[in-house]
């Protein structure tokens, strides 16, 4: 599984001759998608032989749909005739078939976000107001979504990934967050290759080269993996993802705003 910067979707490549076990792996990664959350999750099946294609792809089509309830878009690069016919009997409007990967991340929007959503996405270029830009963004999600226990740890965390990429990739920053199944999802996405060193059992580093590993400023993901459930870094061709994710349940508590509302419309304060 790879991050594709530009667009925010996940791609999984899929290699070699059908069988059961290419259809459960190709499961296990979808749900590995679906916790990131991501716009689309492109699956390019043009590397494969479609030999016993029939019986292979069962499991893997009770994914797909799976991952389309969840409200993610699918796109799925074939050119076998015989698998887009079977996918397109899917009961779902949410995936879209190219004959190529290429064509397929050109023609989606960037970062799209599907009507009422939890999940918020800015674009940043690598300046030090940054920061404290990104810093207000996370403390109004959190306000807005009454997160009210995790936004100091929200904060910090966001503080310290939006300075790493500031100041070691120098490039364009997307910030992603997102609140699903309470857990609230910070994405850092720049367009710089080199990752960084990862001591934490939780994380994921894919296939992290040390020798691209960058030093981390000041207390760096140190503080970050105190500071959160998970996270993990996903490689992509045009750079990386850096993400945490924080328990958040939601408030369940009212507010002052909530009584007024109350109290407007009828219902004893």
């Amino acid at each position: 599984m790879a991050a594709h910067i530009e667009t925010g979707a996940l791609v999984i490549t899929m290699a070699g001759r059908w069988s059961v076990g290419q259809a459960y792996a190709l499961q296990r990664a979808f749900e590995r998608c679906a916790a990131h959350r991501p716009p689309y999750v492109a699956v390019d099946c043009t590397r494969i032989v479609p030999d016993g294609l029939v019986p292979a792809l069962l499991p893997a089509l009770v994914v797909l749909g799976e991952s389309c309830r969840r409200g993610i878009t699918v796109l799925v690069c074939a050119p076998a005739s015989t698998l887009t016919g079977l996918l397109r009997r899917l009961p779902t409007t949410r995936i879209r078939f190219y004959p190529r990967l290429t064509e397929a991340l050109s023609r989606v929007r960037p970062y799209h976000l599907p009507g009422p959503s939890r999940r918020v996405h800015r674009r940043f270029t690598p300046s030090p107001g940054a920061v404290g830009t990104a810093r207000r963004l996370v403390r109004e999600c959190c306000e807005r979504w009454r997160l009210d226990g995790v936004t100091d740890n929200a904060q910090l965390v966001v503080s310290e990934l939006m300075a790493n990429a500031v100041e070691h990739a120098g490039t364009d920053i997307d910030l992603t967050i997102c609140h699903h199944r309470q857990h609230l999802r910070i994405a850092v996405a720049d367009r710089h290759h080199a990752v960084p060193a990862i001591d934490h059992k939780g994380a994921d580093d894919g296939d992290a080269d040390p020798r691209q590993e960058i030093a981390l400023r000041g207390r760096g993901l140190a503080l970050v993996a105190r500071s959160v459930a998970n996270w993990g870094v996903l490689r992509g061709t045009d750079g990386k993802v850096i993400w945490a994710a924080l328990a958040a349940p939601r408030a369940t508590r009212l507010r002052l705003s909530d009584l007024a509302l109350l109290s407007g419309s009828g219902y004893p304060a």
